[in-house]
C-alpha cells in the first residue's frame, strides 16, 4: 500500500508545509523498491522530523549611525529610518546594520530597509533589502572638454530614453550580454525578451543623465595615483586635469523588477516553512541552498546587464558627438555583495571597502541636479560596514515636500514651479524628459547637500578626490499620468461634485 501522510505523522513527522515535500520524497524512495522501514530511515536524513523554526530576535542586532540631525525635521526623519532598521535588525540572519548621512524611510511596512541603509547578513539574501530597483547604480564617462553645453545636451536628450516601458521596436539596442547562457536559471527563465526591451532605457523617478565638467587638482591626481588608479591619473596628466563628464543613474529596469518579484516569492515560501513571524520586507533565501545560489547567480547577471546598459547609452551619446571614452568608472548602490562568508546588502549605500587588488573603491555620489557629483575613495570603515552614502536623500516624502507649493484645490501653480526651479538651477541646462517639471526631483526635494558632504568627512566614510560640476541634467521625474487615468480621475471628480451639489440643493429645499 502506498505510503500516506498519516503514516509519516504516525512515524513522528509534523503536519504542516514541510510534510508535503517529505511525502513526495517518501513515495519516490518507496517506488525505488525500498522497504517501508528503510524508506523512513532514508527520509529522516533528507527531511528531519523536528526542524526548529527560526524566530525573530528579542533584541535587535547592533546599529551604527553615520548621521547627525541638526533640525527637528531632520531628527524626525532619522527617527523613522532608525525605527525601520531596528525592526529589520531583529531578523535572525541579520548581524548588524548602519544608516548613512542620506538616510530616509522608503516605506512604512515593518522592517523595510530605509534609503541609506545597509546590513550584514549571515548566509542569506534578503530581496527586500536590495529592493525592486536591483543594481541601481552610477556610471561616468570622461571625454574631451571641447564642446558647447547646449550641443551636448541636445545629443544627450535625443539619445537617452526615460519613462515607463522599453524602447519601441526599431529603436532597440543589442549587446553580447543578451547572449550569455543564463536563461535556464529559474529566476531568469523567460526574461530574455525583457532584457532586450529595456536595454538602453533609464526609467523614471530620480534617475537622470547629468552632464558636467571637472578640473582635477594635482593633489587629487596624486591621491588617485597612490590608490592604484593609474589609468585615470595618466589621463589627468595628458588632459591637464580637464574633462567633460557624462554621468547616468539608473537600475536594471523591468528585468530587475521581475527578478525581485521572483526572489521575493521564493524567499516568502522558504520563510513560511522554516521561520516564524518574518515580515515580507525581510524574508530571505539561504545563500548555500539551491534557490539561494541560483538567485545569487541571477543577481550577478543583472549587475552585468545594468553596467552594459549604462555603457551602451554613453557610447551612443559619444558617437553623436564624434568622441570616444577616455576613462569610465561606476558603482552600484542598490545591491548585494559577498565579502567572506557574509552578504552585505545596500539600499542606497555606496561600497567603500577595498577591491581584490587592495585598492580603495572609487565611488560616485550625486547630491542634486544643481550640485557637484563627488568622486570618492572609500575609507573602509568597518564600524560603518565599509559603506558611504549614495546621494543626498530626503527629509520629506514627495507628497509632503510638494504640499506648500499647492493651492487650495491641491494643484501646483505652474508659474510658481517655474520660478522656484529657475532660482534653484540658475545657469544650468535642466531638461525634463516627460516635458513637465517635477519639483520633488529639484534641489528642494533633497537634503542639504553641504551637510551630507560634511558628514561624509566627519564620520570618515570616504575621501573626496574629485568634484564634477554641473552643466546640465535630464531628469526623468515621476512618470506623467496616463491619459486614460486622468480621464477617469476627472470623471470621478465631476461625479462627486454633482453629488455634493445635489446634497446641497436637497438641504436647502
Amino acid at each position: 500500500m502506498e505510503i500516506k501522510a498519516r503514516d509519516l505523522v504516525a512515524a513522528g513527522w509534523q503536519e504542516g508545509r514541510r510534510l508535503g515535500a517529505a511525502l513526495r520524497r517518501a513515495r519516490d524512495l518507496e517506488a525505488s523498491g525500498l522497504a517501508r522501514s528503510a524508506v523512513l530511515i532514508a527520509l529522516e536524513a533528507e527531511h528531519p522530523k523536528q526542524v526548529p523554526l527560526l524566530l525573530p530576535r528579542a533584541e535587535p542586532a547592533p546599529l551604527a549611525e553615520a548621521i547627525e540631525a541638526e533640525t527637528p525635521q531632520e531628527a524626525s526623519n532619522v527617527a523613522l529610518a532608525r525605527a525601520r532598521m531596528l525592526e529589520l535588525l531583529q531578523v535572525p540572519v541579520v548581524k548588524r546594520g548602519v544608516i548613512m548621512p542620506d538616510a530616509c524611510p522608503s516605506g512604512h511596512a515593518r522592517a523595510t530597509i530605509p534609503v541609506g541603509g545597509a546590513i550584514e547578513v549571515e548566509n542569506a539574501i534578503i530581496p527586500g533589502a536590495h529592493s525592486a530597483d536591483i543594481c541601481c547604480s552610477m556610471f561616468a564617462t570622461f571625454f574631451p572638454d571641447n564642446h558647447p553645453v547646449g550641443e551636448m545636451m541636445d545629443h544627450l536628450h535625443k539619445t537617452t530614453h526615460f519613462g515607463a516601458g522599453g524602447r519601441p521596436r526599431g529603436q532597440q539596442m543589442t549587446s553580447a550580454v543578451l547572449e550569455e547562457p543564463v536563461w535556464d536559471n529559474p529566476f531568469l527563465s523567460g526574461l530574455r525578451s525583457r532584457a532586450q526591451d529595456f536595454l538602453g532605457t533609464q526609467g523614471d523617478g530620480n534617475h537622470f543623465a547629468y552632464l558636467g565638467r571637472i578640473q582635477f587638482t594635482e593633489t587629487q591626481r596624486a591621491a588617485l595615483e597612490s590608490a592604484g588608479y593609474t589609468e585615470l591619473s595618466e589621463w589627468i596628466v595628458r588632459r591637464d586635469g580637464a574633462f567633460n563628464v557624462l554621468v547616468t543613474h539608473h537600475g536594471s529596469r523591468g528585468l530587475g523588477a521581475d527578478l525581485y518579484k521572483r526572489g521575493q516569492i521564493a524567499a516568502r515560501a522558504w520563510c513560511d516553512e522554516n521561520a516564524k513571524d518574518i515580515p515580507d520586507a525581510a524574508v530571505w533565501l539561504p545563500g548555500d541552498a539551491p534557490d539561494g545560489r541560483a538567485y545569487w547567480d541571477a543577481l550577478q547577471y543583472v549587475g552585468r546587464w545594468t553596467r552594459e546598459n549604462h555603457a551602451l547609452i554613453h557610447d551612443a551619446v559619444l558617437r553623436r558627438l564624434g568622441q570616444r571614452a577616455l576613462v569610465q568608472i561606476g558603482n552600484e548602490h542598490n545591491f548585494v555583495w559577498k565579502r567572506g562568508d557574509a552578504f552585505f546588502h545596500g539600499k542606497g549605500a555606496t561600497p567603500a571597502w577595498r577591491d581584490e587588488a587592495g585598492r580603495p573603491l572609487l565611488g560616485l555620489i550625486p547630491l542634486n541636479m544643481a550640485r557637484e557629483i563627488l568622486i570618492v575613495l572609500g575609507s573602509d570603515q568597518n564600524d560603518y560596514l565599509s559603506f558611504c552614502p549614495h546621494g543626498a536623500g530626503r527629509n520629506l516624502s514627495r507628497t509632503a515636500m510638494l504640499a506648500p507649493y499647492k493651492d487650495a484645490d491641491g494643484e501646483l501653480d505652474p508659474a510658481r514651479v517655474e520660478r522656484v526651479l529657475a532660482e534653484t538651477t540658475a545657469g544650468l541646462d535642466i531638461r525634463w524628459y516627460g516635458g513637465a517639471p517635477d519639483l520633488s526631483e529639484s534641489p528642494l526635494g533633497y537634503k542639504d547637500a553641504t551637510k551630507v558632504k560634511a558628514q561624509i568627512a566627519r564620520f570618515g566614510l570616504a575621501s573626496v578626490v574629485g568634484e564634477i560640476q554641473p552643466q546640465g541634467c535630464i531628469m526623468a521625474g515621476e512618470a506623467p499620468e496616463p491619459h486614460w487615468l486622468r480621464v477617469r480621475r476627472e470623471k470621478r471628480a465631476a461625479h462627486k461634485a454633482e453629488r455634493r451639489e445635489g446634497a446641497a440643493e436637497a438641504s436647502a429645499g
